[in-house]
């Protein structure tokens, strides 16, 4: 008899759980993230891999730089932006784009996001803010 009252329980919790995972929405990732970028580094890879409809809004401030030779600043990553100034790139071969002081980038083809700093010779950490809008992609009703 104790068996098959523990058999019952067990079958029971089995069902609601199940019942759960079914009914409960999935999880959206969260929405605001922080990075810190080092000027040591090209670029630092955030791990947030994105979809064609997200939106991404990066905040970053511009970080100190010893002065660019006229040599140097065409070798920069983005030769048109100011030294020290936050990038984005949407793919690791992809062209930079400026985020300083903020950016916000509709996205209309799966990529991953890059930050860097446009600049040799600068000191310190760039904190990053971005915050994402997740694409809810419509299912039809069945």
């Amino acid at each position: 008899m104790r068996c098959l009252r523990v058999s019952v329980i067990a079958s029971l919790l089995a069902t609601v759980s199940a019942l759960n995972s079914q009914s409960s929405p999935k999880k959206q990732p969260l929405k605001d993230y922080t990075f810190a970028v080092a000027t040591e580094r090209v670029w630092t890879d955030t791990g947030l891999d994105l979809k064609s409809g997200d939106r991404v809004h990066v905040y970053g401030k511009v970080v100190a730089c010893e002065g660019q030779t006229r040599s140097e600043k065409a070798h920069l990553p983005l030769p048109s932006a100011p030294a020290g100034s936050l990038l984005v790139k949407l793919h690791g071969e992809s062209n930079p784009i400026l985020a300083s002081p903020d950016a916000d980038l509709p996205i209309i083809e799966n990529g991953r996001l890059y930050l860097g700093i446009n600049g040799w010779h600068c000191h310190g950490t760039i904190s990053v803010k971005v915050h994402v809008e997740w694409h809810q992609s419509k299912t039809p009703a069945k």
